[in-house]
């Protein structure tokens, strides 16, 4: 477990990219189109205050077109469920959406230049324990750019994690689901599907190493959650791995630097031999070890669990057994022959 230490701990700087996971969540909004082109900096916060606090700092935005966007700044109170979907609501049932404030809601983002939008987060004395927020960016229909500009569909939005020290806070995880896409796979990539549903008052990022053996030999060794991305209270957050270390693989098939598609959508695969690799030819029963830990306040919190999972090439080995099939009938026909001519010849003389 030493070891496995060594490799759960990641230094306290990745805490800056932990709400990338976000990024990858779906909001309850329709998606921006190409033409809505802006960059957003920071792509998360992560905050901590005192009950009566209050809390300054700022987005920047860029207008990444060549016309001026008129832009409508909301805050919207952000959810999780148990299926691993993220929400955005108008819910100020507690009053927390009027704890930021803008010194503009509206502002004209100028094209190719980056523009500060201040903000400021006024707890309330008798706040809870955590807070989950998402300041969105949407276009102004309210101006008069909006007919002559570039024009913004859907919204860009930026997650806030607001956590209020105060006793009584608890942070705890659980895994729920420790899963492989299929029980058994022709070849590898093996998918591996991790969920991890948030029990306490505060978010958690869970995050450690899924380690693969075949029962004799440590094969390979798999990230969970690298960048430290959180789950929410109540919510529950799938993380995925594959195991793609090996002499056969089934590769997605790339163009112009994208995954390239089938005529119904799907992503096309194509089998790659890598020759460097002759020696990781994979078929048999091996067992995967998900371990994972997550700091409650006080500690690192153990998690494991395992499953046993199958890889069998059958392709492969159907196409060898049939090989070895002709060659043994092939040289048994070809020393029946032999003796046949070597018996015929002696009878001759």
């Amino acid at each position: 477990m030493k070891y496995v230490k060594k490799r759960l701990i990641l230094p306290v700087a990745l805490s800056l990219v932990a709400f990338l996971v976000f990024s990858a969540f779906s909001f309850a909004q329709t998606p921006a189109p190409a033409n809505y082109n802006v960059t957003v900096s920071p792509v998360f916060f992560n905050l901590t205050a005192n009950p009566g606090d209050a809390v300054s700092t700022k987005i920047r935005i860029r207008n990444n077109t060549t016309s001026p966007l008129p832009i409508k700044i909301s805050v919207k109170k952000m959810s999780g469920d148990l299926n691993g979907a993220l929400t955005l609501t108008d819910d100020n049932s507690d009053g927390s959406l009027s704890w930021i404030e803008f010194s503009s809601e509206k502002i004209i983002a100028t094209p190719l230049e980056w523009v500060d939008v201040p903000f400021t987060i006024k707890v309330s004395k008798d706040a809870a324990y955590g807070y989950y927020f998402a300041i969105t960016f949407t276009q102004d229909q309210t101006s008069t750019l909006k007919t002559t500009g570039a024009a913004i569909n859907g919204a860009a939005a930026v997650p806030i994690l607001l956590i209020v020290n105060k006793a009584g806070a608890k942070a705890e995880a659980k895994i729920t689901d420790f899963s492989v896409a299929k029980s058994i796979t022709e070849y590898l990539p093996v998918d591996f599907s991790v969920k991890v549903v948030s029990q306490g008052n505060v978010h958690v990022q869970p995050h450690g190493n899924i380690f693969i053996t075949d029962g004799k030999n440590d094969l390979a060794t798999l990230d969970i959650n690298p960048n430290l991305g959180s789950v929410i209270p109540n919510a529950q957050k799938i993380f995925n791995a594959s195991w793609t270390d090996g002499f056969i693989v089934n590769e997605q098939v790339m163009e112009y630097g994208q995954p390239k598609l089938d005529k119904n959508g799907n992503p096309e695969t194509q089998l790659t031999i890598n020759w460097d690799k002759l020696t990781s030819f994979r078929i048999g029963k091996y067992t995967a070890n998900l371990v994972l830990v997550y700091d409650n306040g006080t500690k690192d919190v153990p998690m494991e669990t395992s499953l046993t999972f199958w890889v069998f090439p059958y392709k492969v080995v159907i196409f060898l057994i049939v090989v070895l099939f002709i060659a043994f009938f092939a040289i048994r026909f070809s020393l029946k022959a032999y003796v046949n001519r070597e018996i015929h010849k002696k009878l001759q003389k």
